[in-house]
């Protein structure tokens, strides 16, 4: 999945997805610019990221005329952004905070504070980077009529950058698909690390010049329609306002992983409320997903963090109980305690109470997890 973008707006921008490093030819005489890229991608593991090439001599001296100041020590800003700028055999990389759009050098500890006009430069190359990596969010009404029964598109996994065929085969309320082939299965396969799964995934779907924010499951069920392609039964994708054909309810956790390919996750955690981060905190445990419970604390330092991040590949299932949820007006603070049951890999199910401690700046800014603890009960 590639895709080349070529502006004459005092600047030069090549937009590719890729799941390589970046790599850049060494200038030829010192007349020439800096090669600086600005790199996209959906998480710290994400493999499939998008390159945008800026050659604007303009923004490239605002950056310079800016000096680094040191940052502090303590701070870790989420790479999902970053800047690459390379000149001859030296490379700096800048993870760009998206709230103040500030460049941060984590190796030298230091940050540029660009001036106003060159953030909002950024800020346009940052969109269009958007643009090529994500995902539109598209209601469920109108994408059953872009893909329509037995018609053939594209997954794209966020994540991986791996790419299937697939078939829609049936499905009302959200679309029952099929992958194509042998390969196409294989490759389904793998992005689930050679396991099915019922973990959901965000996913770009291509059909007819669309690219679609989705969310898959990857586990066969039901019923079956492609003969010989390795694939017993059907799986699920999901999209804005999708349902489940059983309940006809929203799967949440569905609806997430749709705001994540359409690289819309800063809405939902800017207006979400401290119990609505607390499910996406779930949410992200149940599914697995590291970038998901990155954005429910504070401090990506924070050591709770630290130790559920290092434990999602052993953890297999979460189950909470719906916590009492009252009214928090103007408070800036909110203790929440929520009974759970966990289970571990090769552990039995044990019940724990997490009292959650989630802080907001000021009326109007984004809650965040700023303490958890946890309180085993018992195992059963």
């Amino acid at each position: 999945m590639k895709k080349w973008c070529l502006l004459s707006l005092l600047m030069l921008l090549c937009i590719s997805n890729v799941a390589t490093p970046v790599t850049a030819k060494p200038r030829k005489n010192a007349n020439e610019g800096a090669d600086i890229r600005l790199i996209v991608r959906a998480s710290e593991e994400a493999q499939m990221q998008t390159e945008l090439r800026i050659a604007s001599p303009e923004w490239e001296r605002k950056l310079r005329s800016t000096k680094p100041v040191p940052a502090d020590p303590a701070a870790k800003v989420a790479s999902n952004i970053r800047l690459s700028i390379r000149e001859g055999r030296t490379q700096t990389w800048y993870e760009v905070e998206t709230a103040k759009l500030d460049l941060y050098d984590m190796e030298h500890k230091q940050v540029i504070r660009l001036p106003e006009a060159a953030k909002q430069t950024l800020a346009i190359y940052i969109q269009t980077a958007y643009r090529a990596h994500y995902g539109e969010m598209l209601p469920w009404t109108e994408v059953k009529q872009i893909i329509g029964m037995k018609s053939v598109s594209q997954v794209t996994d966020l994540e991986t950058g791996l790419s299937f065929q697939v078939q829609r085969r049936a499905g009302s309320h959200h679309a029952d698909m099929q992958p194509l082939t042998k390969a196409d299965t294989a490759i389904m396969k793998e992005i689930y690390h050679g396991k099915w799964s019922w973990k959901r995934r965000a996913v770009l779907v291509e059909k007819d010049g669309h690219v679609i924010a989705g969310s898959m499951h990857g586990m066969p069920h039901g019923g079956d329609g492609i003969p010989d392609n390795d694939f017993s039964g059907h799986f699920c994708i999901h999209f804005l306002g999708s349902t489940t054909h059983g309940s006809g309810n929203i799967d949440p956790d569905h609806q997430l992983m749709i705001h994540k390919a359409a690289g819309r996750l800063d809405e939902v955690y800017a207006k979400a409320s401290p119990y609505e981060v607390i499910d996406s905190f779930f949410i992200a445990l149940n599914q697995q997903d590291p970038e998901l419970l990155r954005r429910t604390f504070s401090d990506l330092t924070n050591p709770q963090l630290q130790f559920y991040l290092s434990g999602l590949n052993r953890l297999k299932t979460v189950k909470p109980n719906r916590p009492r949820v009252r009214e928090v007006g103007s408070e800036l603070t909110a203790e929440v305690p929520v009974e759970v049951v966990l289970t571990f890999e090769d552990q039995r199910p044990e019940k724990q109470v997490f009292t959650f401690t989630l802080k907001r700046s000021g009326e109007g800014s984004p809650w965040k997890i700023d303490t958890l603890t946890p309180i085993s009960r018992s195992k059963r």
